[in-house]
């Protein structure tokens, strides 16, 4: 989860910041980050085994994702492809099962 906090320790609401007494209602990240915020990344632990099991699927899943690109960029055949592919797809259908989702 990212967060954005000013040199002031406010945290961004999600809604709006105000900066001078002016108020930017949902600025952009930039917009944000000229406005002096940072952004932070907070690492929430998971609460249970099935969301462990998710984000280790979804850390596998962006570690593939070059081979998915070259893919589509015809660096690699249909036939080199398809074992990731396969792969991948399992990894997606084990998330969408956890998550209690549909495809």
């Amino acid at each position: 989860m990212t967060k954005y906090i000013n040199t002031n320790g406010e945290v961004y609401n999600g809604r709006y910041v105000e900066v001078d007494g002016k108020r930017y209602i949902s600025p952009s990240r930039a917009k944000l980050i000229k406005l002096g915020y940072k952004e932070v990344v907070v690492e929430q632990p998971p609460t249970d085994d099935s969301e462990q099991e998710i984000l280790e699927l979804k850390r596998l899943l962006a570690e593939s994702d070059y081979k998915a690109i070259k893919y589509a960029e015809g660096w690699i055949s249909d036939e080199d492809y398809a074992a990731v592919k396969a792969q991948r797809q399992a990894w997606r259908a084990r998330i969408n099962a956890l998550e209690g989702g549909g495809a």
